[in-house]
Order: C-alpha cells, then sequence, then structure tokens
C-alpha cells in the first residue's frame, strides 16, 4: 500500500523536515512506501490531489491542522482508501477524538504500521467533505476573528479571548433549523452542528455523548437572552436542568441539516469560514476509514 502524504502550505519548515526524516526511516526498513505531495500557497489542495492521480495509493495522509484533514478526506471518501493524519496543525481536533499521537514522528509511524481503520461518519457541505464539526453564530464568529498571527504564537488558547468577546456581544437572532425534514424556529446565539464530540463537550459539557462513528449528526442549539445566561448555564446544569432546557438545545440528525436566517451569517467547518447561510449538511455515515491506534486487549 503506498502513501502519499499531503502537506498544507501553512506547515513549519520544522515540521516538514521532521515528517522528511520520519517517513525516510520507515522506508529504510521496508516498512513504508510513500511520496510527498506539497501543496503550495493558494492552490486548491482538492484540485492538486486529483491532478495528481491516485493510482495506486492505499493511503491519502493529511498533514497540517482540521482543515486539511477535511479536504484529504474528501478524496478518501467513499473510496477504498484510507485517511491517516499528521497533526500539525493548531487544534488537531479530529487527531485528538481519534486518539491519533500528535507527535509527528509517532504519528508517521502509526500509518507505516498500519494501525487498526476506524469507519467515521462525515458531512458534506457544499460538494466538500467535512469531519469536525459545522456552525453558525459565536462558534463561527470566533474563528473567522481569530487571526493566523494569533493561532501561530499561542496555539489553542488564542480561541479563548476571542470566544469570551463574542459571547459578551451575542445577540440573539432568528433561525430555522430543518432536521431530517421538521422545521423549528429558535431565536438563537450559536448553532454547533458536531460529529466529532472533543469541542461540543466544552461547549456543553451537560450534553449527550457524540461519537463520530454514530451514523448521525448532533445539533445544539445556544438561546441566550442575555449573555449572563450562557456562565449562568454552568451553574444551572446541576441544580435546575429544567432551566437548562430553554437556554440549549440539542437534536440529533441522520440525514439532513439545513439552517436559514433572515440576515445572511458566515458559517464554519471544521475551523474555517466556507460561506453564509443558507447552509445544508448532509450526512454521510461511515463514508470515510481512518488509520487510527488499534485496540488494546482488555
Amino acid at each position: 500500500m503506498k502513501t502519499r502524504f499531503v502537506v498544507a502550505p501553512t506547515v513549519s519548515g520544522h515540521d516538514r523536515e521532521t515528517l522528511r526524516l520520519a517517513a525516510r526511516a520507515h522506508a529504510d526498513l521496508s516498512a513504508l512506501d510513500y511520496d510527498i505531495c506539497e501543496i503550495k500557497p493558494g492552490e486548491d489542495m482538492t484540485a492538486v490531489i486529483v491532478r495528481d492521480g491516485l493510482a495506486g495509493v492505499g493511503c491519502l495522509a493529511a498533514v497540517g491542522g482540521d482543515g486539511t484533514v477535511s479536504a484529504v478526506a474528501h478524496e478518501v471518501a467513499g473510496k477504498e482508501m484510507a485517511l491517516g493524519i499528521v497533526p500539525a496543525g493548531t487544534g488537531n481536533m479530529v487527531a485528538r477524538e481519534l486518539g491519533i499521537p500528535l507527535e509527528i514522528g509517532s504519528a508517521v509511524a502509526l500509518i507505516a504500521k498500519g494501525g487498526g481503520l476506524k469507519k467515521i461518519d462525515a458531512m458534506q457541505i457544499g460538494g466538500r467533505t467535512y469531519l469536525l464539526n459545522a456552525g453558525v453564530g459565536i462558534n463561527a464568529e470566533v474563528i473567522d476573528q481569530t487571526s493566523r498571527l494569533g493561532k501561530s504564537l499561542f496555539g489553542r488558547t488564542a480561541y479563548v479571548g476571542t470566544a469570551v468577546w463574542k459571547v459578551l456581544q451575542a445577540k440573539p437572532q432568528r433561525f430555522e433549523v430543518t432536521i431530517d425534514g421538521d422545521t423549528r424556529v429558535f431565536n438563537a446565539t450559536d448553532i454547533a452542528i458536531s460529529n466529532c464530540g472533543i469541542l461540543a463537550r466544552a461547549l456543553n459539557p451537560n450534553g449527550p455523548e457524540i461519537r463520530a462513528d454514530d451514523g448521525q449528526v448532533d445539533i445544539c442549539v445556544l438561546c441566550m437572552k442575555t449573555p449572563l445566561e450562557y456562565p449562568w448555564y454552568y451553574f444551572l446544569k446541576h441544580i435546575a436542568p429544567e432551566r437548562v432546557n430553554k437556554i440549549m438545545h440539542e437534536i440529533p440528525a441522520r440525514a439532513s441539516v439545513k439552517i436559514e436566517s433572515a440576515k445572511a451569517v458566515i458559517v464554519q467547518a471544521d475551523g474555517d469560514i466556507i460561506g453564509e447561510t443558507p447552509v445544508t449538511i448532509r450526512v454521510q455515515p461511515r463514508a470515510v476509514a481512518v488509520i487510527v491506534p488499534p485496540v488494546r486487549a482488555g
């Protein structure tokens, strides 16, 4: 099985060299047949992958952050091909969710040794594939207004200050949300559609279990009237869950989610701004086979 490493243009020179050394070391042991595709700034990653062709490639490995992982997953979805992940971004949330090593050398070793295969669900939005989450409201505005410089300097903590500021500024907006054909209206400050649980648990630790392989996505609708209700929610969840249910709504979707608003608002998916409302998310059950650490007996 040949592995092709697809390297995002944002990956640092140090991480590129670490990748090359690790891949070469496993190739020298005849444990890895590979090549490296380095995406240049301004190039469309999907177009480059298609241009280079996938003949003989059994594993397409994303080297970068969550946006890179989703772009590479788009070419793997529905094919007899595995997705490898070499985390080299800011959040690396898909890797964290699946237990993939965050150190580049260890991630390459996992791909070289084969690991195990886990088929996970995906979301299709505008003809593209996403694995982690999507949303409008606070979560999209935080992505939009956290600078790349801030992320490079402060990592994931760069999002925290922006998130606090956005919560303090948040005002409810009217959204029509159609879930598997059923339309509901919310005055909401945030709508998050989650396929993986790691980010959803941070927003809503009292929410349902969210797994990447359960054949559904989970919608969380936050309906704050004032910014104070957000911290108040964390307090109320222990003593007055009936009040919490009026602030936070959780609904699963097995087929599709459509979000509409009177005023167009930005939409994010897997950490990138991808457009504005209206937006439709289609669920793709078990669409992507990812190389993950093998499950230990017992």
